[in-house]
């Protein structure tokens, strides 16, 4: 293409150099016909100096390469396999609540609680009528024997009260009190007694029973039941008890 454009730039150039050249021709048979006029100076044309254009090679048609056909197997169809990969599961994490705070109880303010002064302690009652002790124990190797007093409230003797003694296999006896003590005086020691029960006119062992009973021969003890234990030993052992028994 810049070939072609370079040759129609020249054909055009020599065009104009040949118009411009019978131009001045022709001017020149015309003046011979005319009259003569002052000939003027006619200045000179100019010419512009013309660039020659340089022959730019015209690049070359490169042939196009023919596909050459080669022996390539055809592609073989591989599989292909999608293996799933498991999406986690996201765990719901339990949002933290908002633990309120405890609310401070308030105190109560201590109030003061008058002092009761402690009234008399009640006396509890007896269980029985009556109330039984050993107040003395004796050693005598020819008998075997409980006794001793049944006194009232204020202390001062109290007859007719039936007193059962007994043991284990043995149904026992009743013994009544008397209104005076068998003792001497009223000094009430020792020996004395208003209630008498013998066992045996030697020296025995055994565990002897003895309550105060609402009749004779009755089994229903209204005092507490006092034990006395005798020993056929009359060195070591104690052969006579003196039982006191008091109204309640």
């Amino acid at each position: 293409m810049n070939g072609m454009k370079n040759r129609m730039v020249i054909v055009v150039i020599a065009i104009a150099m040949i118009a411009g050249m019978l131009a001045c021709g022709t001017g020149g048979l015309l003046s011979r016909n005319e009259p003569t006029a002052t000939p003027t100076k006619t200045p000179k044309p100019t010419f512009t100096d013309t660039l020659t254009p340089t022959n730019t090679p015209v690049p070359t048609d490169t042939p196009t390469p023919t596909n050459t056909p080669t022996d390539t197997p055809p592609p073989t169809n591989t599989p292909i396999v999608y293996t799933a990969t498991p999406t986690e599961t996201p765990t719901n994490t339990p949002v933290p609540t908002n633990t309120p705070k405890p609310t401070a109880k308030p105190k109560p303010r201590p109030t003061s609680t008058p002092t009761r002064k402690p009234g008399p302690t009640k006396t509890p009652v007896p269980q029985f009528a009556w109330t039984g002790q050993v107040d003395n124990r004796l050693q005598n190797c020819g008998l075997t024997r409980v006794f001793g007093f049944t006194l009232a409230q204020n202390g001062a003797l109290a007859g007719d009260i039936w007193v059962h003694y007994w043991a284990d296999g043995w149904e026992g006896a009743w013994a009544k009190s008397g209104w005076t003590d068998f003792g001497a005086g009223t000094s009430w020691k020792g020996d004395e007694g208003n209630w008498d029960g013998t066992i045996d006119v030697r020296a025995r062992d055994g565990v002897w029973h003895t309550c105060v009973v609402d009749k004779q021969n009755s089994w229903t003890c209204i005092s507490n039941t006092v034990d006395a234990a005798t020993s056929s030993n009359c060195e070591t052992g104690n052969q006579i008890y003196h039982i006191t028994f008091r109204k309640n």
